[in-house]
């Protein structure tokens, strides 16, 4: 799950998070305005993230960026899965009606991060299990 996170920032890298030939961060946002699951999810999104884009691209790399990183080491696994699991919900949420999307890929995400947060993660073979408890 780390690699995926780490790998998804490809696309939107600062300073611009323009996805450097790839679809962007914003043209997916904009892509859950024109097909918003929730009409109240849509307007957060176009009252609220887009008029404020780079503080929330911050963000969204910066949270993607901690995920990756915590779940490929596994360093604080718990809270990496957390905010993966979160992270996954919100897309699932933003994208479920955007054609040509994949929801159940977003709930599959959720799923497997809900099973890391619940399980006892990072104790063999990451960091976690080299501080005292």
């Amino acid at each position: 799950m780390g690699v995926l996170w780490l790998f998804s920032l490809r696309w939107k890298l600062p300073p611009g998070f323009d996805g450097r030939g790839e679809t962007s961060l914003r043209q997916w946002l904009e892509l859950e305005v024109a097909h918003p699951a929730f009409g109240f999810y849509g307007q957060l999104i176009e009252s609220v993230v887009l008029p404020n884009f780079t503080i929330f691209a911050w963000l969204v790399f910066l949270a993607e960026l901690t995920a990756g990183i915590s779940l490929l080491f596994g360093a604080f696994t718990r809270v990496g899965a957390a905010l993966g699991l979160a992270m996954a919900v919100n897309l699932g949420i933003g994208l479920l009606e955007v054609p040509g999307e994949w929801p159940w890929s977003y709930a599959m995400m959720a799923l497997l991060h809900g099973l890391i947060l619940l399980s006892n993660p990072g104790r063999i073979w990451g960091l976690d299990g080299l501080r005292t408890e």
